[in-house]
């Protein structure tokens, strides 16, 4: 192979790939001007444009360059966390001694449990999962005591996080109300 066509290959591959990060990453304005323009156009030549625009995404997908970056973005104005609680039979809910809401040690912590404030992140917006997750931690935890598990129950505990001003004069950055909702409770019937 030419070397030419070897530094036209590369080149192309650097601008695919550099074109999908940009891509992944375009503001909302432009998303939702992009739409706007699309209407407009005749069906044949935005369907065109739409798949074309499938197509990176997917190719973003499968390379893994589809994250989106958000480093000046609004932060949430809550901290936030997950309580997962099995109920067996009629009992009071149990919770379940999983990362992050059971003793610890400081290598687990560390070394181990990072891993699952991302998974809860990606939980928060997928009741499907949460579900999936339901069978899996009621496959892990099947009984106690010898009466079978009944369900899972999903509680979400959050505090808001104090305006910059009001935290500088009390020195505290969290509300020190929590508030508690019960967001999913997935039940068994006979597993």
């Amino acid at each position: 192979m030419k070397d030419s066509l070897k530094k036209g290959i590369i080149s192309c591959f650097v601008v695919l790939n550099f074109g999908a990060v940009l891509f992944m990453n375009r503001p909302t304005a432009i998303t939702q001007g992009e739409e706007k323009v699309l209407e407009t156009l005749d069906p044949d030549r935005a369907y065109l444009l739409r798949y074309g625009r499938w197509m990176l995404q997917y190719y973003a997908f499968i390379t893994g360059l589809n994250n989106q970056w958000q480093m000046f973005g609004h932060q949430s104005r809550y901290n936030w966390w997950y309580v997962i609680k099995a109920k067996y039979g009629d009992g009071e809910p149990r919770v379940l001694p999983l990362p992050l809401q059971s003793e610890r040690t400081f290598l687990q912590s560390v070394f181990v449990d990072f891993k699952e404030t991302k998974f809860h992140l990606n939980l928060y917006p997928r009741p499907w999962a949460r579900e999936a997750y339901a069978y899996y931690l009621a496959r892990q935890y099947p009984v106690h005591e010898g009466v079978p598990i009944s369900s899972i129950i999903f509680e979400l505990h959050w505090q808001a996080i104090l305006p910059r001003e009001e935290a500088s004069m009390t020195g505290v950055h969290l509300d020190p109300n929590i508030t508690t909702q019960v967001i999913q409770t997935v039940d068994f019937g006979q597993l």
